[in-house]
């Protein structure tokens, strides 16, 4: 037996004493796995296959043909391969999830045929066996290895593998970025800011004590109080799911903070994770919670985390890159802000890059604001998924919203149903306590009441009673938007905004900014705007137009009107006004003017048939009207459309990677060039970007995106550039309209959000 050296990583000197040993790595990132499962605090068994697949995940680098390759030689790319061998190993000695975790180290978790076929591969067990004795005598604790004994289910299997694959990625990635790093002359990076619970929920309790005090109508201002105190007594309850159902103007998201807070102080829990649906929740809820919690906007406790501000690197870019490990989120922040796509999809995904958060979701405190815009479609699955972080990984789960879907319907299977603990008790009758506003059903009832533009438009230039106009419309699609802005603006240009997914983030905070002054001040103002508006946005319109669409988001249009409960009549009766109405357009061409998603158009037809045709105006103030709604409309479909749970109970991760989009459009995001208002920033920030693609660097540009499906972005031509030949991140030089944003024939089409 030789005493050779073996290594993992190059360096930058010759003598090679900077370069890293491979017996050193493998025992860095086995000791880190451990540690970052240890923080998930599940029992120890589960700990030590953590620190297994760290040990075994670069066996195959003891191959002498790959330690020619690292000291210059040129060996054939196959005989290279060193993942196989590790995932071989660890499935003779039992430890399956183990496997499939050191299998798709690079690339991604493999299907399970596709782990087979890698074990009984040349670079396999074939090359696990050849290499354990000089493996065993550089590092003698693999001779210590032992055969394990597990006794899981399929599902379980499933979760279990994701988590040791992230705990894997994380530890290999920081190891290897330390590496490059120390040998570059570059510090270590920053540890992770601590958990200060109790610092920031008692600022938070402060906070909320004085936007009290401003809230000029006393019964909002005394519900708002019970639902928290509710929430704080009710974060003392052991860990698990629960739901707040709180109506719009509750104050559900601060009383979800607080009662995130003190149940993680309280459980020993590590982080908050905020999820939300859309960018535009996101936007606003950021600054809030960092001033409720007492942090500056460079305070890094807090990380905001959405896919504008994502690199687009491939999954070999991120594995090859000398600054991956920098550019891959691993959400080790104390506070995290994050959308649906972010967080559902990583836990779904078989990607690397994806993944390698996932770790750090177990043991946490999740906020799933807005919960009824999950797709039904994925209810099964996902709600799986929540079970199982809920039961077996440390985390709770609060499913927050004024429209609790019914995750516990007959459709699902046991495993499937949540049961969430309501934190809200029924006593406290917040939805008629809260009421705001009155609905006028009837220019929805019947083709004969379909209005035209322009006579949206005059109702919104005309309210009753004389009031100055102040007026909010809610479209469902993009070219309805812009054709009734265009109508208004033709009368009254100066009072008129639209919103949609065609203006940049930055665009619709800017023109969010202005409607909400001139709200204030009682300037005339009429917006009109795509679904974007009608989920967590705060704005208060006394009066609100909503085009026919499923229940959940005519109630959430509601939250948008009379939102502090201050307007009243001569009577004292409630004043805020909704009218929900059919738009000639839609019937006209109802391809170009209806959402493409079937559950959409269902809920919608659900609304219809069950309700309007029945003789029955749904009461948007009732749960039961509510839960009865969610209940026919999941009868309408399949749960599980996309077999999901079948893949992932198969071990088909990859299968299920690709199912599970909740974006189902293949689309790019484009940074717009050409605004007008901001074009000096951008094209400063795009110049930093060519000079130093850095995670910080992306995110700065993140805010300045609009998003294109593929078939527009091929349209568009030369509209659409690259940063540069190494950077693939489009750019858009085409035409962007100061009040429309992005101008593009093509770009016609029905993206909602």
């Amino acid at each position: 037996m030789s005493d050779k050296i073996y290594y993992a990583h190059s360096g930058q000197q010759p003598d090679l004493s900077d370069w890293q040993r491979l017996s050193d790595h493998l025992q860095s990132v086995a000791q880190q796995s451990l540690a970052r499962m240890q923080e998930t605090l599940v029992a120890e068994p589960i700990c030590s296959s953590a620190y297994l697949a760290g040990l075994l995940h670069d066996l195959g680098k003891y191959r002498p043909e790959f330690q020619q390759m690292i000291c210059g030689g040129s060996p054939p790319r196959e005989r290279t391969y060193h993942k196989q061998a590790g995932a071989a190993k660890a499935a003779s000695l039992g430890d399956i999830p183990v496997a499939f975790a050191i299998a798709g180290h690079h690339g991604g978790l493999p299907n399970k045929v596709k782990l087979e076929d890698a074990i009984k591969s040349d670079s396999g067990m074939q090359i696990a066996n050849e290499v354990w004795p000089d493996s065993v005598h550089d590092l003698p604790s693999l001779s210590q290895l032992q055969h394990v004994r597990q006794n899981i289910n399929r599902e379980e299997g499933d979760t279990l593998s994701r988590m040791i694959f992230s705990c894997l990625v994380d530890s290999d990635w920081q190891d290897t970025s330390n590496h490059q790093r120390s040998t570059q002359g570059l510090p270590p990076e920053p540890n992770p800011q601590p958990f200060k619970g109790s610092e920031w929920l008692e600022h938070l309790l402060v906070v909320l004590e004085e936007k009290g005090q401003q809230c000029r109508e006393p019964r909002i201002r005394q519900a708002r109080k019970d639902v928290l105190e509710t929430c704080i007594q009710a974060a003392e309850r052991d860990t698990g799911i629960f739901s707040l159902s709180v109506p719009t103007g509750g104050g559900k998201t601060l009383a979800s903070m607080a009662f995130a807070l003190k149940h993680a102080i309280k459980h020993q829990q590590r982080r908050i994770i905020y999820v939300a649906p859309f960018v535009t929740i996101l936007e606003q809820n950021e600054g809030a919670i960092r001033s409720s919690l007492g942090m500056d906007e460079d305070d890094s406790s807090l990380f905001v985390h959405h896919s504008l501000a994502d690199p687009i690197l491939s999954d070999d870019q991120f594995d090859s890159s000398e600054s991956a490990t920098r550019r891959a989120e691993n959400w080790d922040a104390p506070i995290i802000i994050t959308t649906n796509v972010q967080f559902f999809e990583s836990l779904f995904s078989n990607k690397p890059g994806r993944c390698r958060k996932v770790h750090n979701i177990a043991n946490s405190v999740v906020i799933l604001d807005e919960c009824q815009s999950l797709p039904p479609e994925l209810v099964a699955p996902t709600c799986s998924m929540l079970r199982q972080l809920a039961t077996r990984w440390n985390t709770t789960i609060i499913l927050c919203t004024a429209t609790q879907p019914a995750f516990d319907h007959d459709q699902l299977k046991e495993n499937e149903r949540l049961h969430a603990k309501e934190i809200i008790p029924r006593e406290l009758n917040l939805f008629d306590r809260l009421k705001r506003v009155d609905l006028d059903w009837s220019y929805s009832r019947s083709s004969t009441s379909r209005m035209s533009w322009p006579e949206v438009a005059s109702i919104m230039m005309n309210p009753h009673g004389g009031e100055k106009p102040q007026a909010l419309c809610i479209v469902n699609s993009k070219r309805a938007a812009r054709e009734l802005f265009l109508e208004i603006a033709s009368t009254a240009p100066d009072i008129g905004f639209h919103l949609s997914t065609s203006m940049c983030p930055a665009h619709r905070s800017k023109v969010l900014e202005r409607v909400r002054n001139r709200l204030k001040e009682r300037k005339p103002c009429l917006l009109v705007s795509t679904q974007l508006i009608e989920a967590g946005v705060d704005v208060d319109f006394p009066m609100v137009l909503r085009e026919l669409a499923p229940l959940e988001a005519i109630i959430q249009s509601a939250g948008r009107c009379n939102r502090e409960g201050a307007l009243r009549n001569d009577q004292g009766l409630i004043a805020g006004k909704v009218i929900v109405f059919q738009s000639q357009s839609s019937q006209e061409q109802p391809a170009r003017y209806y959402p493409p998603d079937a559950w959409y158009q269902a809920g919608r037809t659900t609304l219809v048939n069950s309700f309007l045709h029945a003789g029955r105006d749904p009461r948007i103030d009732s749960s039961e009207d509510i839960h009865e709604y969610f209940t026919r409309l999941f009868h309408t479909g399949n749960l599980d459309q996309h077999k999901i749970q079948e893949a992932r109970f198969g071990f088909r991760f990859a299968d299920v990677s690709e199912r599970y989009r909740l974006i189902k459009e293949d689309t790019i995001s484009a940074v717009v060039a050409t605004w007008e208002a901001k074009r000096e920033k951008i094209e400063r920030l795009i110049t930093k970007l060519r000079r130093d693609p850095c995670r910080q660097n992306f995110r700065d540009l993140g805010i300045y995106q609009v998003t294109l499906r593929t078939h527009e972005a091929r349209k568009a031509g030369n509209l659409l550039t690259q940063v540069s030949e190494k950077i693939d991140y489009p750019i858009w030089l085409g035409p962007y309209d100061p009040n429309l944003g992005l101008s593009l024939e093509a770009n016609d089409g029905l993206m909602m959000y």
